[in-house]
């Protein structure tokens, strides 16, 4: 009796030890580099974000700077050494009365994300501050769906499409289309749901 008892210990603890086997391999080997995918292509893209929306006018050379590390093709493509040359002339002929433009992250969430294939689409909302010396600013909130690619050890911006354009409709609204208040969307520049 007591070898039978001691055989079903042993087979037991064989069972407990392939089954948490299987769950560390899971965990380590599946779960961890998805995790860091995702962790990866968020933060990549609130940073892309935040430096494309934030510029200095006493330092464009700077934002360039920022802007073209964080963005690969497509994106990158779209900011020409010709519209730092346009800000330029823009920033030069307002004077002291340019703005600064600075921004500060909301929220953000992965929508896809393909670890092996180092591609992910990532939303992110800012809220960005306009602001002229000795005045108050004026803050926006934007939207953007940006598509991320890993190049080596880095996430970077591939593709950045703002959602303006998205407008939130209340479904329980009455018949005649228009939200609570008479409103049928919300202000331009307000996320609809998310976290």
């Amino acid at each position: 009796m007591a070898s039978l008892l001691a055989l079903l210990l042993v087979v037991a603890a064989a069972a407990c030890a392939a089954w948490f086997g299987y769950q560390g391999y899971q965990a380590y080997f599946v779960q961890k580099p998805i995790q860091q995918a995702r962790d990866g292509a968020v933060n990549g893209a609130e940073q892309a974000i935040i430096n494309v929306t934030t510029v200095d006018p006493k330092d464009t050379a700077g934002w360039k700077r920022r802007v073209d590390g964080s963005l690969t093709g497509k994106a990158r493509e779209q900011i020409t050494s010709q519209d730092v040359s346009n800000l330029n002339s823009m920033i030069t002929q307002a004077g002291p009365q340019a703005a600064s433009l600075s921004s500060r992250l909301l929220r953000s969430a992965p929508t896809e994300v393909d670890a092996d294939g180092g591609k992910a689409k990532v939303l992110v909302y800012v809220a960005a501050t306009s602001k002229r010396e000795n005045e108050a600013g004026v803050t926006q909130t934007m939207g953007f769906s940006v598509s991320m690619t890993k190049e080596g050890d880095s996430w970077k911006a591939s593709d950045i499409a703002p959602l303006e354009s998205l407008a939130y409709q209340d479904p329980g609204a009455a018949a005649g289309g228009a939200a609570p208040g008479g409103q049928g969307t919300a202000p331009a520049g307000t996320p609809g749901g998310g976290n």
